[in-house]
This record gives C-alpha cells, sequence and structure tokens, in this order.
C-alpha cells in the first residue's frame, strides 16, 4: 500500500511540474512577444522625437515658412491691432 501512495505522489508532482512548466513557457512567450512591441514604439517614439526637434526649431521654420508660404505673412505693428466687440 505504502508503494502505491508513493507512485501516484511521484506521478501527482510530476503532473503538476508539467503544466507549472507549460504556463511558464506561454508567459515567457508572451513577455518575449510585450517586449518586442515595446522595443517597436520606443523606436517609434524616438524617431517622432527626433523629427519634432528638427521641424520645431526656429531656423526649420522659417525656412518653411519661406519655401512654403513665400509672401503670404508679413508684420503688423501692434498699434494697428483693434479689438473686436462680438456684442454689437
Amino acid at each position: 500500500m505504502k508503494k502505491y501512495i508513493i507512485f501516484f505522489c511521484v506521478v501527482c508532482l510530476i503532473i503538476t511540474t508539467s503544466i507549472v512548466k507549460s504556463s511558464t513557457r506561454q508567459l515567457e512567450k508572451n513577455i518575449f512577444i510585450l517586449e518586442e512591441e515595446v522595443k517597436i514604439l520606443e523606436e517609434k517614439f524616438d524617431f517622432l522625437l527626433l523629427e519634432r526637434d528638427y521641424l520645431t526649431t526656429p531656423e526649420r521654420l522659417i525656412g518653411l515658412k519661406e519655401k512654403i508660404f513665400k509672401d503670404k505673412f508679413f508684420p503688423i505693428d501692434s498699434t494697428d491691432v483693434k479689438k473686436i466687440d462680438l456684442n454689437e
């Protein structure tokens, strides 16, 4: 009888180990997939930061203004600006 109990315990331990190992593999697979997605998003984020920094430098903005809009913008004297009253 004692042999059967030991055999049953060993079989239960083997089955439990197999289940735990299988679930661990699945978790590692999910972690790897998530880490790869994070790396891709970090690369996109770095690229967007670089693009934003490049496009928002004053020299770049002035160059784009001159290239795209040419003479559409002109300076205005602050004394010429009038207040608009919407209640009238």
